[in-house]
């Protein structure tokens, strides 16, 4: 018996991974259908990761360029720094500094290769005094106008909610529950913050605000 063009979808992407958009789908109008809500899931997780990717560099550049002013070219082996990074958690960035440098010998590979949750880590309170208080409105001089640890705490609120992002799409989890909305404008928030040039260019490119417009659950109460 031929198996319906559902059900053999189904079958190679499992019952477990449909079930999200299938619950959603339930409660939408009968046009909506799981497959279609997939579908949308795809495409905008892949046009999210040109904002996203853009934002990572932009603000992973802003802060090596804090570092190199605080600590040296060389500041990936700065023992005084590296003494000052979290190191209780699993992913902590003295960890990832740790195996970055590890695996690269210039300061520019360790930068391409640390993941966010270093940049993320280092947007805390401990970094006010070395790196922040001194020289923030230097490196993110389009930030809102606010003490520096005001302004230090609300980027590490972005990042991590850009990092939340970034790793559902990675791991191919459903992002349509989302505020995407809300996802955006903290990307927007971040780069702006270092170059307005940067957003507006972003701005004309990216196809996530297009798409999201599309979004089959738009309206949806």
């Amino acid at each position: 018996m031929t198996m319906a063009p559902y059900d053999v979808l189904r079958r190679a992407l499992s019952a477990e991974r449909l079930s999200t958009y299938e619950r959603i789908a339930s409660a939408c109008s009968p046009d909506v259908t799981a497959e279609s809500l997939y579908l949308w899931n795809m495409r905008m997780c892949d046009a999210l990761m040109m904002p996203v990717h853009l934002c990572e560099v932009v603000i992973r550049n802003a802060a090596a360029s804090v570092l190199v002013r605080q600590h040296g070219p060389r500041w990936p082996w700065n023992e005084a720094f590296r003494r000052r990074l979290p190191a209780s958690a699993s992913a902590s960035a003295k960890a990832a500094l740790e195996q970055a440098a590890h695996r690269a010998t210039s300061t520019s590979d360790i930068v391409a290769n640390l993941p966010m949750v270093f940049w993320q880590q280092l947007f805390t309170c401990r970094f006010d005094s070395t790196l922040w208080i001194p020289a923030l409105s230097r490196v993110l001089q389009h930030a809102p106008s606010a003490h520096p640890s005001a302004i230090r705490k609300a980027i590490h609120a972005d990042i991590g909610r850009i990092r939340h992002l970034r790793n559902r799409i990675a791991h191919h989890e459903p992002i349509l529950e989302r505020d995407i909305g809300a996802d955006l404008a903290a990307i927007g928030r971040l780069i702006h913050a270092r170059c307005p040039h940067t957003l507006s260019w972003l701005q004309r490119h990216e196809r996530a605000t297009t798409i999201l417009a599309a979004s089959p659950l738009a309206g949806r109460p």
